[in-house]
Order: C-alpha cells, then sequence, then structure tokens
C-alpha cells in the first residue's frame, strides 16, 4: 500500500472520528439543556428556548478556555449560546451564536414569541455591572444583529440573570442588584420594540430572602411555577404559587394574599418610557 493511500486513509479517519465525536458532544449538548436542570458548576440551568413553530432552539452551554491574558493563568469557565434546528423530528445543524467578543460570556437564551429577537445574559465589555441582559435582533438567515444592552431600567452593578418572555411583552428576569427580599429575586418589565418600563419586584409571595430564578405562569389556574433554592440545604427545585386571588389554598408552598408587584406589572398600560437600547460593540 503506498504512502499516498495510507494517508488518505488516515486523514478519511481523523475528519470521521472528528464528525462522529462532534455528533456525541451535540446531543450531549442537547440532552443537558433539553428539559434545563441543576449543575454543580452553575446552579440552575434553563430549559432551552423554543420557537413557536418549534423548529429553533436556542441554549447555553459552559467550558473551561484559557484567558486571554496569561500564560500560566487557570482557565476560565466560558458560557457560549448555541442555536439547533429540528429537521425531520431530530435536533441537528447545532452553530455557535457570535453574540459577545471573545472570553466574555453569554448564557441563559430566551427567543421572543414572534422569534425575532433573541434575549441573553453576559458580562461583556460595556456592561453595567457582573451580568446584564441584552437582546439581540434575529435575522432572516438565522445569525445575529449587534448585541443591545437593556440598560438601568433593568441591569444594575450585580447580576442580572435569566430571561424569559411571556405573552409577547412581558420580560421576566432575576435580579440581585436591587433592594429586594434577599439573593435573586424576580422581577418584570414589558418590553415593546426598543422601549420598556420601569422594572418591578413581583412581591414577598414569590420572592423570598433565599435565590428566585425563573416563573412560569399559567394563566387559566392563576398559578407559577416559581424556581427557587429554598428548600432545605438551598434545594433548586419548582414551588408553586397562587397569584389574582384573595383566600388561601391548600397545597401551595406559598400563596399570594397581595400580588401588587405581579398584577402592576402584567396590567401595565403601553404608555413605554422613550429610552432606546444602547448598542453594544
Amino acid at each position: 500500500m503506498t504512502r499516498s493511500i495510507l494517508y488518505s486513509l488516515l486523514v478519511t479517519g481523523m475528519i470521521f472520528a472528528s464528525q462522529t465525536t462532534f455528533g456525541q458532544m451535540a446531543k450531549e449538548m442537547l440532552t443537558d439543556n433539553m428539559e434545563g436542570g441543576v449543575s454543580s458548576v452553575d446552579g440552575y440551568v434553563p430549559s432551552m428556548s423554543i420557537t413557536k413553530d418549534g423548529k429553533t432552539a436556542y441554549f447555553s452551554k459552559a467550558s473551561y478556555q484559557k484567558p486571554l491574558y496569561g500564560v500560566f493563568s487557570k482557565k476560565e469557565l466560558v458560557h457560549e449560546i448555541y442555536r439547533a434546528e429540528k429537521v425531520n423530528g431530530e435536533w441537528t445543524n447545532i452553530t455557535k451564536m457570535d453574540v459577545c467578543p471573545n472570553h466574555y460570556s453569554a448564557k441563559h437564551p430566551t427567543v421572543s414569541e414572534d422569534g425575532k429577537r433573541l434575549f441573553f445574559a453576559s458580562n461583556m465589555k460595556g456592561s453595567y455591572g457582573k451580568y446584564d441582559i441584552y437582546v439581540a435582533d434575529i435575522k432572516a438567515d438565522g445569525s445575529l444583529g449587534v448585541s443591545k444592552n437593556l440598560g438601568p431600567k433593568v441591569n444594575t452593578k450585580e447580576d442580572e440573570l435569566y430571561p424569559s418572555i411571556y405573552n409577547g411583552t412581558l420580560l421576566f428576569f432575576a435580579s440581585e442588584g436591587r433592594e429586594g427580599y434577599g439573593g435573586l429575586d424576580l422581577y418584570a418589565t414589558q418590553v415593546v420594540q426598543n422601549t420598556l418600563t420601569p422594572s418591578v419586584n413581583l412581591g414577598g409571595h414569590i420572592n423570598s430572602k433565599s435565590d428566585e430564578y425563573a416563573i412560569q405562569l399559567s394563566p387559566e389556574k392563576k398559578l407559577g411555577l416559581v424556581v427557587s433554592n429554598r428548600g432545605f440545604n438551598n434545594t433548586i427545585s419548582q414551588y408553586t404559587v397562587a397569584y389574582g386571588r384573595s383566600n388561601k389554598q391548600d397545597g401551595y408552598n406559598d400563596v399570594a394574599e397581595s400580588d401588587a408587584g405581579l398584577q402592576t406589572v402584567m396590567n401595565t398600560s403601553s404608555e413605554y418610557a422613550t429610552t432606546s437600547y444602547e448598542d453594544q460593540q
């Protein structure tokens, strides 16, 4: 067998092995983010965000990478956002999205109801503090436009994380940069095009002295599922809360008798502020 044939077989084998390895990695990435969960590294990990037509999903994945400076420095944990497409019932075509400069993190993506914008948290240069909430337009080819910081009505000098969209314009997120009930509290703001209302704390029936990460509402039942670490030994779990009710109901961990925060932001009129998002390079 000639050297050229051996070389060709070797290269082919390397390519096949590389494709197989990437395929396995892709499956693991999707499996880890399909329904969310709890990570020993990141704590609560939200499930991947899927477009209304069910054809596109966004999720984040963390990996240890060499820092930009310091040859002998330890590797740093960097979060990156990925996009996947559903083809013939299978998630495939996994692509890393360029939403922030290298060596910065972007995580917790959530896609708008119309599939035209992606909200996420990032610690990129230009943030108000640690992690801020950003938004980027989703182009027709699937790529993203310039990432834009939502500004001081949402972001603070501390962390803002876990954005999620409800009913088209209501943006929920977790923040530890405001005076609240302790740890991460859940807040909400109404977002329409490039304008937003001041953020509102969802109140003491939803937030606690522990960390609250996310909320999912069920309007028909007037119930919400809150993800929090208020459990024994800071166990992260879901807790059922009721809103818009005046009487306590048995079987719930917390029930709202006074839910001014959540009701305020849900009933806000369309008189939005004129502040536009600031472009971040």
